[in-house]
């Protein structure tokens, strides 16, 4: 079920980028600094929405890996938390008497 959804909301969206691409079919000159080429506008409007999510991911990724670093860590002190419990669990009890 999610997959199907997954896959519809990528046609939906391709489905738009279609339209926006034909509805924006117009050239630009894209000028930067030692030359200037003319490119269609979506393709300037796409890439730049590539690069902005690509700089937002890199961005992201020390927050990212911190936190994977400390699930890692929190993962380790359960597995050890649960060993002593097991072992304390095994050892008999003896009374002082």
């Amino acid at each position: 079920m999610y997959r199907l959804l997954k896959v519809c909301f990528v046609i939906v969206i391709i489905f738009f980028g279609l339209i926006f691409h034909l509805k924006n079919d117009q050239l630009v000159e894209l000028n930067y600094y030692v030359n200037t080429v003319p490119v269609s506008f979506s393709l300037v409007i796409v890439l730049t929405l590539c690069v902005g999510a690509i700089l937002g991911v890199l961005a992201s990724l020390p927050a990212l890996l911190k936190l994977k670093h400390e699930n890692a860590k929190l993962v380790r002190q359960v597995k050890m938390t649960e060993k002593e419990i097991n072992n304390l669990r095994v050892i008999p009890v003896r009374d002082k008497l």
